[in-house]
């Protein structure tokens, strides 16, 4: 296998991410091993999310495990939404339907933030890291509601113009009730 960069600013409170080669095939390395075993668990907890999520569009394909504290993904080339303003309504539309999808599944993703969401070039949504997700299906109808907020916010953020009057009423709401609570981060994001 051959290391050809690093993704991740090197920080011992996360993973180490890298792009790698093997057989002409390009993928994503997550490695958690230098936490122990807890970067184990979190890092085997995600590799549940991705499997668990397999074969829905927008979600990285898994390509396994080679140990506890490892995963590989599929590389997907993309930019950050923060690198993108005034997308387009359908580009919502999309991350919207991929949000149901997962919720489908019983997961909540919990991280819809700048950088957790990859813009690939044809203008798909594409959510990685599933560090934050819980699986909680009886919980799905009472929680959706904070990943909907998220998807919200990232239109408010990335292209404000497509908000309807209700909807920017609505932000300017959540501002205020987001500064009383722990919330704050997961819905408003970065």
């Amino acid at each position: 296998m051959n290391f050809i960069k690093s993704l991740s600013n090197p920080s011992y409170h996360q993973a180490d991410v890298w792009l790698a080669e093997e057989g002409g095939k390009k993928f994503v390395r997550k490695d958690f091993r230098k936490w122990g075993l807890p970067g184990r668990f979190l890092l085997d907890r995600e590799a549940s999310f991705y499997k668990r999520l397999r074969g829905i569009k927008g979600i990285p394909e898994f390509y396994g495990s080679p140990e506890s504290g490892v995963v590989d993904i599929e590389y997907i080339e993309g930019n950050s939404i923060k690198d993108h303003k005034d997308l387009p309504a359908e580009f919502f539309d999309k991350l919207t339907q991929l949000v149901s999808a997962i919720q489908c599944c019983g997961v909540l993703y919990f991280d819809l933030r700048h950088k957790s969401n990859l813009l690939v070039r044809d203008g798909e949504p594409v959510l990685i890291d599933f560090a934050t997700c819980f699986y909680a299906p009886p919980l799905v109808p009472f929680l959706s509601w904070v990943d909907s907020e998220a998807v919200l916010f990232l239109k408010h953020s990335v292209s404000p113009g497509l908000l309807s009057a209700a909807e920017l009423k609505h932000v300017k709401k959540m501002n205020r009730i987001c500064k009383l609570w722990f919330f704050n981060r997961i819905v408003k994001g970065d």
